[in-house]
């Protein structure tokens, strides 16, 4: 989390950042010393993804928002103002798979037509809130596809990062610590 934060808060476009943690978390001590220049707000979050993003909605007063994940922690500022810089209500990077894809029916898929949706996400908040409020008794792993399920508005879509991994597995762990090595080598 401590190094999408750090990108997050150097940037003069972005303005509070709300976290959302969960009960008796440790958040507030662990961030506090990787806190500087920005307002950030530390909120109770849900026991889901869906619901933690439905409580830091609470707290947004901006026309936008834009959704991070704290599992992807490679971001850069090109990467977000590539995002945030698009007009559009609701904006998110992807990035088009390596493999071929078929699904458990042996349905194959172009693999230029499909692709992984990445974070950060940029949405007018008034259609974010609408979605959430629409999917109350749902459970979205993901903003994009709440979204499109409850509105049927499609995003548009801008170039993902290759190195915008999501850490969930310890092979992903160990491919993390060589980029974030690499870019420790870069002086970046």
């Amino acid at each position: 989390m401590v190094h999408g934060l750090d990108v997050l808060q150097g940037m003069p476009e972005i303005g509070n950042i709300i976290i959302p943690s969960p009960a008796h978390s440790d958040a507030p001590e662990v961030l506090s010393s990787y806190i500087y220049n920005k307002r950030i707000i530390i909120i109770e979050g849900g026991v889901t993804r869906q619901l933690s993003v439905r409580a830091g909605l609470k707290e947004v007063t901006t026309d936008e928002v834009l959704i991070c994940e704290a599992v992807r922690p490679f971001i850069t500022p090109e990467f977000v103002r590539s995002i945030i810089n698009v007009d559009a209500p609701f904006v998110t990077p992807w990035i088009n798979p390596k493999s071929t894809i078929i699904d458990t029916d042996g349905i194959f898929y172009d693999r230029e037509m499909i692709g992984e949706v990445q974070m950060p996400q940029k949405y007018e908040t008034r259609l974010l809130r609408q979605a959430h409020n629409l999917a109350f008794e749902d459970n979205y792993t993901d903003d994009a596809a709440l979204v499109i399920a409850m509105t049927e508005i499609t995003p548009v879509i801008v170039p993902g990062l290759e190195e915008n991994i999501k850490i969930t597995t310890p092979l992903d762990l160990k491919i993390a610590e060589a980029i974030y090595q690499a870019r420790a080598d870069r002086g970046e």
